[in-house]
């Protein structure tokens, strides 16, 4: 189904104000790793403050497929509306810096953005056709992406100088912001039911898989190194906010530079190939921390950002095109297998990190994970 609007062929009022919103979505992610630095600090362990992220991808993990499902009934920018509400409730809690209070927050964020991100981008997809979808969601995670970015970014110090309320105050009222822009767009409807089944019927297959956790490999463990690249950089002689603002960008600028590649390359061999080169950056990025090389330890943070966000868009047009019918189904399935994939590594980086005292063997099992997703997607979408 496509919503026509005579004046315009992709919807920028609708991108800016679901944007908005997941641009605030982003800087409260982003901006994790700062309160899991303060959380450490005041004597939490380093296992317990990751798992907050864990929780955060559970709640995405949880929701996806009851989001989708309700846009079938509901329409669609309600649903998003609904997302951005629960997750700047969410963000805020964030604030308070007591553990329970961050495991809540997470947890809220969550099941909002996971709610929100399916809202809007079936809704932006439901007023676009062809190479205009691709523009409008792509403009969407770029915002998100943007967020993040400045999250990671400006976080630490924001944190630092202001406290820990008000950046969560400032990034709960940007999202709660694109959610009140998001309410007021014209109505959409999406299609009608599908079975629980179809959800996870792509995904039964190896190809399938493959595309589900290459999705984990990229955006999931993305979250996990927002959660501890702050707290990394916290221990090590280098400007960390240089390198954490390098590493932004990089995620940012690999957005862009995936698509770039996949004309020149294809998507699979752009995804074949950056899968090889994140595994292999994790594990010079592990090796580096093991032996104290801080130039290593530099240049491989901000290597993972292109790693990280090169795969992203190809992945993303490999799944719609190859698996359901149904796009509902298909970005669904790929939250679904990506976040389920991710779930445990930010309460493992740390629980690694409270054996070893270091994070070498965190990195070192999140490289060695890639490469396994890596082989799976040569064994079988890469032929």
């Amino acid at each position: 189904m496509s919503f026509s609007d005579e004046s315009q062929t992709v919807p920028w009022t609708a991108i800016g104000g679901i944007g908005l919103g997941l641009f605030g979505l982003g800087l409260a992610v982003g901006g994790y790793g700062a309160y899991v630095s303060a959380l450490i600090a005041r004597g939490v362990s380093p296992d317990a403050a990751g798992f907050g992220m864990s929780l955060f991808l559970l709640g995405q993990l949880l929701v996806v497929v009851p989001a989708d499902r309700l846009t079938r009934t509901v329409p669609v920018e309600r649903v998003a509306a609904l997302g951005f509400a629960v997750a700047g409730v969410g963000i805020a809690l964030g604030g308070a810096m007591s553990l329970e209070a961050t495991y809540v927050s997470r947890l809220l964020l969550g099941l909002g953005q996971g709610t929100a991100f399916v809202g809007g981008m079936k809704y932006v997809g439901l007023r676009t056709t062809g190479a205009d979808t691709a523009t409008a969601q792509g403009m969407l995670g770029a915002l998100f992406t943007l967020g993040l970015a400045c999250g990671l970014a400006v976080g630490p110090v924001a944190v630092s100088a202001l406290g820990p309320t008000l950046p969560a105050v400032v990034a709960a009222i940007v999202a709660l912001s694109g959610g009140a822009l998001a309410s007021r767009l014209p109505a959409v409807s999406a299609n009608a039911k599908t079975p629980l089944r179809a959800y996870l019927d792509p995904f039964t297959s190896a190809s399938g898989l493959a595309l589900g956790l290459g999705n984990m490999a990229t955006f999931g463990f993305l979250m996990v190194a927002s959660t501890w690249y702050a707290e990394l950089l916290s221990g090590v002689a280098l400007p960390a906010i240089a390198v954490l603002v390098g590493f932004a960008l990089a995620t940012v600028l690999g957005r862009g530079l995936g698509g770039w590649l996949s004309r020149g390359y294809g998507e699979r061999a752009t995804v074949a190939g950056t899968l090889l080169g994140l595994a292999l950056v994790l594990v010079g990025l592990a090796a580096a921390i093991a032996t104290g090389s801080e130039a290593g330890i530099g240049i491989g943070l901000v290597l993972t950002g292109f790693g990280f966000g090169i795969p992203f868009g190809p992945l993303f047009s490999l799944a719609f095109s190859e698996l359901a019918d149904d796009p509902g189904v298909t970005l669904s399935g790929m939250l679904l297998v990506g976040n389920g994939g991710a779930l445990a590594y930010p309460w493992l980086v740390g629980r690694l990190l409270t054996a070893t005292e270091s994070y070498a063997a965190g990195f070192g099992a999140m490289g060695l994970t890639v490469a396994a997703v890596w082989l799976l997607w040569i064994a079988t979408i890469g032929r």
